[in-house]
């Protein structure tokens, strides 16, 4: 009968291979490992085999209710990219092109709060400050006069009794030259930009007071805090809801940041802000790419990253024509609330609801989409998803249990062993039997990754020029890279390309060892440096997409900010490695070049998927 799930229609995939329709397609979206190995899956969930049971769907019944009710919606049942919701939404229509545009939005103000500190902290040049009783008297003249050549320091001499008459100075004292220091209680700085200030100039942050990186550490450390919690609370409670909410503390506190009135006020906002940046980030992607599938996963999920270049490219701009921080800081803020207006539209995951069992939101969810395709949904679509239903999200009905009980009971006993609480602690699971050697592995694959990704981004000034430029150009060349990268993951598969993409800018890295030292030749190093960052960049932009293919969806979210944690490490220990350029100059690229290689090995240890 039509509509009804009949007995034969049922299979109990335990086999934990990679069939269409299959535990692992409904579960993980689509993502399945190339070399599938024996084992029970840890989810149970009867699911709809398409392959087995295509023709019995077909028999009588179904065939009358299609000549009455005709469907545009393309059958996707057979694709082998396809996962149970696939069939209903499309792998990547229009539904899925507005909201997955949309999003990647979201990644332009994260990048902002990132990268602004550069240009808000921009070198400016400073000395101590003058006297009121010489203040006629040329700043450069002062300067060699007066102070040492870091201009933090003062020669020791009472400039109240030196007089400045017609251009000379009387009562400077004779011996002036080999008088001692003292420090500097209060400095000038350069007017190049008109009033505007940078955040060292407001708040003094030079010489003994210099700690703009711990100021910064401060951005990075609420980033690691909140990649791994972002996780937690978007598999647990949704991914519209905590990316909007994150949205708005990000916004609301990063304009607050504008009226910080000292360091410390300034660093306790940092931290908030980046422990909502980086869930955004998280959870913007995680959403992403559970709204499409088939190649569109891949596809999306690069493009998901794209943005966070362009933004390079565009806070340059910004920053260029904006050069006092407060101002800036207000311009990369509160523009955003726009993106609040879309809170009540934004659609939650349809692989996430399936994984809670929340089918009536489902259904509200595909229909909607539906509308917007043009496409009609089968009249019995809601039975296919009641069967794909995980068993631990299952109401626990009589009569359900009697209906399905008698067919099915040995397989249900088998899987009972197995069943995994929706609201498992997330932590047992990536670090659980299945899944340990996958969690360690990304750790050390994002580690190694961010240390020569920032790395190389710092380094960029090197090239000379100025700030600006350099992070223009930076931009420009990773967007070309992360376009062009798309279709090499296409043709070449997804780790092939990850591990290209991590040895080769190591072997660039270690190369500078063979460029012959001086400053003649440091064309050659910056040149294989450049390389390095194209290349890297890509693989900061795929690895994302694949982190997200190792973990089934309840904790995808959690599984990706176990990987973004690792990248907050690395951001906390790229200041540090630069400190190293004092005892050899290559230093640092060699230990990024040490990095793509042990990134390398851990990328062969990992499974391929497809």
């Amino acid at each position: 009968m039509s509509g009804v799930l009949r007995r034969g229609s049922l299979n109990f995939d335990c086999t934990g291979g990679s069939s269409r329709g299959s535990l692992d397609s409904n579960l993980y979206g689509g993502y399945r490992e190339t070399k599938p190995v024996p084992g029970t899956p840890e989810i149970s969930v009867i699911a709809m085999d398409f392959r087995r049971h295509s023709d019995d769907l077909k028999k009588v019944g179904l065939v009358a209710m299609s000549a009455s009710t005709p469907s545009t919606v393309k059958d996707l049942s057979q694709d082998v990219d396809s996962d149970v919701l696939s069939n209903f939404l499309g792998h990547y229509r229009k539904w899925s092109f507005m909201w997955t545009f949309l999003l990647c939005l979201f990644q332009i103000p994260t990048t902002f709060h990132l990268f602004m500190f550069v240009f808000q902290t921009a070198p400016k040049d400073f000395w101590c400050a003058r006297p009121t009783n010489l203040l006629e008297l040329g700043v450069t003249e002062w300067r060699n006069l007066s102070q040492s050549s870091n201009g933090c320091h003062l020669r020791d001499i009472d400039y109240s009794q030196v007089i400045l008459e017609n251009g000379q100075l009387i009562n400077w004292p004779s011996n002036g030259s080999d008088m001692g220091y003292r420090q500097c209680q209060q400095f000038e700085f350069s007017d190049i930009d008109g009033n505007a200030k940078t955040l060292v100039q407001d708040f003094g942050l030079i010489c003994g007071n210099n700690i703009t990186n711990y100021v910064e550490m401060c951005f990075l450390m609420g980033a690691a805090a909140g990649a791994v919690l972002s996780g937690w609370i978007s598999d647990r409670f949704g991914r519209r809801h905590t990316l909007m909410s994150f949205v708005f503390i990000q916004t609301v506190f990063g304009g607050i940041l504008a009226f910080s009135t000292s360091v410390a006020m300034f660093m306790s906002l940092r931290v908030i802000i980046g422990f909502a940046s980086m869930t955004v980030t998280v959870v913007s992607f995680v959403l992403v790419v559970e709204l499409v599938s088939g190649k569109w996963r891949t596809i999306i999920g690069i493009l998901n990253i794209l943005p966070v270049a362009i933004s390079y490219v565009l806070s340059s701009g910004i920053a260029y024509l904006i050069r006092d921080w407060r101002t800036l800081q207000l311009v990369i803020s509160w523009p955003w609330l726009a993106l609040l207006s879309i809170w009540y539209w934004l659609p939650e995951s349809p692989r996430w609801l399936l994984a809670q069992g929340r089918l009536e939101e489902l259904g509200r969810l595909l229909e909607g989409a539906a509308k917007m395709n043009g496409t009609t949904l089968p009249s019995n679509y809601q039975k296919t998803l009641e069967a794909a239903v995980p068993m631990a999200a299952q109401p626990k009905e009589p009569s359900q249990t009697d209906a399905v009980n008698s067919p099915v009971e040995e397989g249900k006993a088998q899987m009972d062993s197995h069943k995994m609480d929706l609201h498992v602690n997330p932590l047992f699971v990536v670090f659980g039997s299945k899944y340990w050697r996958t969690t360690v592995l990304t750790l050390i694959i994002w580690l190694t990754l961010i240390i020569i990704y920032f790395g190389l981004t710092l380094h960029l000034s090197n090239l000379g020029g100025n700030i600006y430029i350099n992070s223009a150009v930076a931009g420009s060349v990773e967007t070309i890279s992360i376009c062009i990268s798309i279709f090499i993951v296409l043709k070449a598969g997804i780790r092939r390309s990850l591990l290209g993409y991590m040895l080769l800018p190591g072997l660039c890295c270690l190369a500078t060892n063979l460029v012959p030292q001086g400053e003649n030749n440091q064309t050659g190093v910056i040149a294989l440096a450049i390389i390095a960052k194209c290349l890297i960049g890509a693989n900061n932009a795929i690895i994302p997409t694949y982190t997200a293919m190792q973990y089934p969806t309840i904790v995808r979210n959690f599984g990706v900010g176990m990987g973004n944690l690792a990248s907050g490490i690395g951001l906390i220990l790229v200041p540090s490695l630069w400190q190293l350029e004092r005892y050899d100059a290559l230093l640092p690229l060699n230990i990024m070049g040490v990095c793509g290689l042990i990134g390398a090995v851990a990328l062969t240890l990992m499974k391929d998927v497809e």
